[in-house]
């Protein structure tokens, strides 16, 4: 066994801290952590502002000198119009002609209104085709010229389908389209 009074001193108690000890200790832990704290925001503030010193000063010594900047080229596309043999069969009824005794109207909209206007389906096939060109030559306006072009189809009859020199590319290619679908639509039917 043990002697006892090996164990005497870790079981007496100790003496009582002196007055306010407890208040101190406080204190200074509240402090303590107070400045822990405040060290650990400071630490994370700085390492974002290091972030972004280091992030604007990277984009500062990489931006182009005026020597390195691209320059703009602008292309100018020129369009060529390559004419292409396509034979399309020629019906019955003649070839609409452009030409007419009817004066002309100054705009594709007045050529347009016409032809709406207009009982004959001839002239009307005319009046579109006319409303038609000006609308691709004066406008550039594709979208407008392709509905009249093919209102002029449409009008025109199996004769309209057939090439001629005066057709512009445009026509000249719904031209060719149509002729391909109703040659389709044969050939499919039976």
């Amino acid at each position: 066994m043990t002697d006892p009074d090996d164990l005497a001193p870790l079981l007496t108690p100790r003496p009582a801290p002196a007055p306010g000890f407890d208040a101190a200790l406080f204190t200074r832990t509240e402090r303590a952590l107070a400045r822990g704290r405040r060290v650990r925001r400071l630490g994370r503030a700085a390492v974002v502002v290091g972030v972004f010193a280091v992030g604007g000063l990277v984009g500062w010594a990489s931006k182009p000198t005026a020597a390195e900047q691209p320059v703009r080229v602008v292309a100018h596309v020129e369009v060529v119009a390559v004419p292409v043999v396509v034979p399309v069969p020629v019906g019955e009824s003649p070839p609409v002609s452009v030409a007419a005794a009817d004066p002309e109207p100054a705009t594709a909209a007045a050529a347009e209104l016409l032809a709406e206007q207009a009982d004959d389906p001839a002239r009307a096939a005319r009046l579109y085709r006319l409303a038609g060109d000006k609308y691709l030559r004066d406008a550039q306006d594709f979208r407008n010229a392709r509905r009249c072009y093919r209102l002029f189809l449409g009008r025109a009859g199996a004769g309209g389908l057939s090439p001629a020199a005066a057709d512009n590319w445009l026509l000249a290619e719904l031209k060719v389209s149509l002729s391909k679908e109703r040659t389709d639509a044969t050939k499919n039917d039976g």
